[in-house]
């Protein structure tokens, strides 16, 4: 039996199993199935295996047993299918001719295939939260970079999409748009685990590595996002300042405190200044017109959130998180 043929049965098989049959096939199906998603070559094969392992056989792991049985098997190669989809969109799209369907009609499959990917990642994520009021960090260990990997790919993709489509741009407008809430969905249920997630005071290197990585991506994002979704771009800056303060006694020697302050000024000068040109457009039009005055409203608004942002980031590093005695470094 050929590959592609052994994987079409497996998952006929595992499409038509209850919960109690997944639970009794776990041992022998589980290690097929990772087997497989490993070295199977066609997408949509390739799909169907991580649809099935998310909604079958995940909710049959413990918890406890996820991250060594499962997450990290299946996650590096779902990041790197996403990767390879994102190249293959990328340079499809430069070969975009009025004449050539098939090439449309790949690029919209190879965009629906990513929408399914992130749907699946965002099961993912709402089973594990819904397990326990706490998780620790080392059972969930390889899920949050992995996920926001794929979030912050998606945005820049998004982002970067009307250049890249150019003139074709409308023909996948609509399956953009769904990307985007997806991972839009995927984000807002990332951050929702991330909140119950728990590092303690004894965490390893490693723990403490994954939690600082988690904050400096997600300052990624907030670039990413910033000129596609304001709410997104301040709730993620909500979200890192939160993160940052709640485990600053373990992350507070490894955080690059520069960058969070950079990011935030950065974003105070952008806010404050497109308050200013609207200011002026209200101006020299000798009117405020509701369009206009509402986005000036919401950019001011905007302005004070990050330079209060600041302020209780820096007042709040200031008091609790001062060098060591004798240490010279600038907070």
């Amino acid at each position: 039996m050929s590959q592609s043929e052994e994987a079409l049965s497996l998952l006929a098989e595992a499409e038509a199993w209850c919960p109690e049959e997944c639970l009794r096939h776990l041992p022998a199906a589980l290690p097929r199935l990772l087997s497989l998603y490993q070295v199977i070559d066609n997408w949509s094969q390739r799909l169907g295996v991580l649809r099935i392992l998310m909604e079958k056989f995940l909710p049959q792991i413990h918890l406890s047993e996820l991250e060594q049985t499962f997450s990290s098997k299946v996650l590096p190669k779902t990041v790197e299918f996403f990767d390879v989809l994102l190249y293959e969109i990328s340079s499809h799209a430069e070969q975009l001719t009025s004449q050539n369907e098939e090439l449309h009609m790949t690029m919209k499959n190879h965009i629906q295939t990513m929408v399914l990917v992130l749907e699946a990642l965002t099961g993912c994520v709402r089973h594990i939260c819904g397990l326990q009021e706490t998780l620790p960090l080392d059972y969930v260990h390889s899920l949050p970079l992995s996920i926001l990997h794929i979030i912050k790919k998606t945005y820049i993709h998004c982002k970067n999409s009307e250049s890249l489509y150019s003139e074709y741009f409308c023909l996948f407008s609509d399956l953009l748009q769904s990307l985007f809430k997806e991972a839009y969905a995927l984000q807002k249920q990332i951050m929702e685990m991330i909140e119950i997630v728990s590092v303690n005071s004894c965490a390893a290197d490693e723990s403490v590595a994954v939690m600082v990585s988690v904050i400096h991506i997600l300052l990624e994002i907030c670039s990413a996002v910033s000129s596609i979704d304001r709410a997104l771009h301040a709730n993620t800056w909500k979200f890192i300042i939160r993160q940052s303060l709640k485990h600053k006694s373990q992350i507070k020697n490894s955080l690059k405190h520069s960058d969070i302050l950079c990011s935030l000024c950065e974003d105070i000068l952008f806010s404050f200044q497109s308050c200013l040109q609207l200011a002026e457009q209200m101006k020299c039009s000798g009117t405020q017109e509701s369009t206009d005055y509402k986005l000036f409203q919401r950019m001011n608004k905007l302005c004070r959130f990050f330079a209060n942002s600041l302020q209780h980031y820096t007042k709040v590093r200031a008091n609790n998180w001062l060098p060591p005695e004798g240490d010279k470094t600038l907070l």
